[in-house]
């Protein structure tokens, strides 16, 4: 399966493999929007690398961040 990520076309799998990915790829990985990726990182929910002005995110910090997302829908 190809996917594009951030203008270019790489393999799920290859992707799957990487240690870390920046904010678009984080966000097709969980299957969220970039801006929840965003403020995640903003409220300190997710802990982010900063190589250069753009963030990146390490795989085992997804894995961590959405272990521990809640399993009900707010309000309930």
């Amino acid at each position: 399966m190809t996917t594009s990520f951030a203008g270019s076309d790489m393999d799920r799998s290859k992707l799957e493999d990487r240690k870390a990915f920046n904010v678009q790829q984080a966000a097709e990985l969980c299957g969220v929007s970039p801006d929840v990726i965003r403020r995640a990182i903003a409220r300190g929910d997710l802990i982010a690398r900063y190589p250069s002005s753009r963030p990146i995110v390490e795989a085992s910090e997804l894995d961590t961040w959405l272990d521990r997302l809640p399993t009900e829908p707010p309000g309930r």
